[in-house]
């Protein structure tokens, strides 16, 4: 085969893979809509009629090197976060497993830096990379089935797919809700949303997974190995390329049912009187059951889900945010496919600065510091605070044991939020965000989520992933990737 209909191959199967852009952090959809759209070159044109620009050659028929000059280059190179944009010398755009390790041997010739991008949702671009080799893993999105139901996953598969792949045949991965996020990033970080409490996370459910280290190396791995060990949480780019995953599916339930309560012109006393009340009332809500209390300036949001039964728990916080809140929409059960598509997100890119807030307890651990965080809030527009469920079976001594993530027995995760206008000056926005960061920081909020990264971080190793488990990560570090060809951000420091 030529190098020119190679080209036009893999540049038809990117036209069919649709690349449209989408917002990695999905709004939940009762709180006030982001800015509009931005003016962007299109993405909806046909890749193919760009095969005439691509004159690089390439190695094989697994890989497409795609360089400045391309004009598909500014296509694959686009990030979600307008705020954040890197520029890569490379983009290798890989068809298989095997591009994938020829793709790594060309970064260790060319001495070049290496990053992955599957979904592309992350908050501070790790998944790009300037001047060096970006792993574009965007042809890697097939679900296959396999026996005692389980299902391999490559990690471009964007969650609205997947669920539209298992749902008819009434089964589930927990995962979250976004459906634009990929499956490789939301795993090996962690990932969670409505079904990890009775599921665990999404890297618990995760059974084999095929890596490519930075040597180029193939490896299976299975859970109970080192490997599979680090890849559950530690896995985002840290010492190599995930390109397929197999795991556990369970039984998906027929309803889902949304509850609602809206709280306005808030001052401190009276939020933090529904704050307490949050705390109180969903640390005993069951499995089924997911909670985010949400801050957007005055106005907060208190959604709660449900999958399961109704129970006295769920009954008795419905009945005490009826009486707190302003209004309340007390929901049915509805289908699960449709109602998921409620929290898919937004289809465009757009500036935003997002990253979590610490995890956090109870209410105590956050009572030194929620005066000061809401005298920020209600300064002015644009900043989220959100604190969401997490407990149930996250904490599952099993899935502790064969996984990295390190902040299994904490009930509660925050994040942090701001979104504004394209064209727009975000300085008093992204001011007022590290200092709300800052403030939790100095009053002892220093664990963090993986997946909701902030380059502001300090720490950011233990704040990820605990002392013992980032010294541990570091030694498999040096066995898969001893050159440090992953070395991007945030991502897993050689020992000295």
């Amino acid at each position: 085969m030529s190098n020119l209909r190679s080209r036009r191959e893999v540049l038809k199967l990117l036209a069919l893979a649709g690349f449209s852009v989408y917002l990695p952090g999905c709004l939940n959809p009762d709180t006030p809509p982001p800015p509009p759209a931005p003016t962007i070159p299109p993405t909806d044109s046909s890749i193919a009629d760009t095969v005439a620009e691509l004159e690089k050659a390439m190695v094989s028929n697994n890989v497409t090197y795609v360089y400045k000059a391309d004009e598909a280059y500014e296509k694959l190179r686009l990030g979600y976060n307008l705020q954040v944009q890197k520029s890569p010398a490379i983009i290798a755009l890989c068809k298989n497993t095997e591009g994938v390790a020829e793709a790594i041997q060309l970064a260790q010739q060319e001495g070049l830096k290496v990053a992955v991008k599957s979904g592309g949702h992350s908050f501070e671009a790790f998944s790009s990379i300037d001047d060096g080799l970006q792993i574009n893993l965007s042809l890697l999105n097939n679900i296959s089935w396999l026996e005692n139901n389980q299902v391999a996953i490559e990690p471009a598969c964007l969650l609205k797919d997947i669920y539209d792949a298992l749902l008819p045949k009434k089964r589930l991965v927990p995962a979250g809700s976004c459906g634009t996020v990929g499956m490789g990033g939301l795993t090996l970080g962690g990932g969670y949303g409505f079904f990890a409490r009775k599921y665990g996370l999404t890297c618990d459910n995760m059974v084999e997974a095929t890596l490519v280290d930075g040597q180029g190396q193939i490896h299976t791995t299975q859970t109970g190995d080192d490997l599979m060990w680090a890849l559950k949480g530690g896995g985002n780019g840290n010492m190599g390329v995930v390109t397929n995953m197999v795991f556990n599916t369970h039984r998906a339930p027929a309803t889902f049912t949304r509850h609602r309560f809206k709280a306005y012109k808030l001052d401190k006393e009276r939020t933090k009187e529904l704050l307490q009340n949050y705390f109180e009332f969903s640390a005993r809500l069951p499995a089924t059951c997911f909670a985010a209390f949400v801050l957007n300036y005055k106005t907060m949001v208190l959604l709660i889900t449900n999958y399961g039964k109704d129970n006295a728990p769920l009954t008795a916080m419905i009945e005490r945010f009826a009486e707190i809140s302003d209004k309340a929409d007390i929901g049915t059960p509805k289908n699960l496919a449709k109602s998921l598509r409620n929290y898919y997100g937004i289809d465009h890119p757009l500036p935003f600065k997002n990253a979590s807030a610490g995890y956090y307890d109870d209410y105590a651990t956050i009572a030194s510091s929620i005066d000061g965080v809401l005298d920020i809030v209600f300064r002015k527009h644009g900043l989220i605070f959100q604190i969401n469920t997490l407990g149930g079976n996250i904490d599952n001594a099993e899935f502790e044991a064969n996984s990295c993530y390190p902040h299994r027995k904490v009930p509660y995760l925050s994040e942090l939020q701001a979104y504004w206008e394209e064209g727009k000056d975000p300085t008093h926005l992204i001011d007022s965000f590290n200092e709300i960061q800052n403030l939790l920081y100095d009053n002892g909020i220093r664990r963090q989520y993986r997946n909701y990264p902030h380059m502001g971080f300090k720490d950011w190793e233990t704040a990820y992933y605990g002392a013992d488990n980032y010294s541990r990560l570091q030694d498999i570090k040096q066995q898969y990737d001893p050159n440090d060809l992953f070395s991007n951000g945030q991502t897993v420091r050689l020992k000295a």
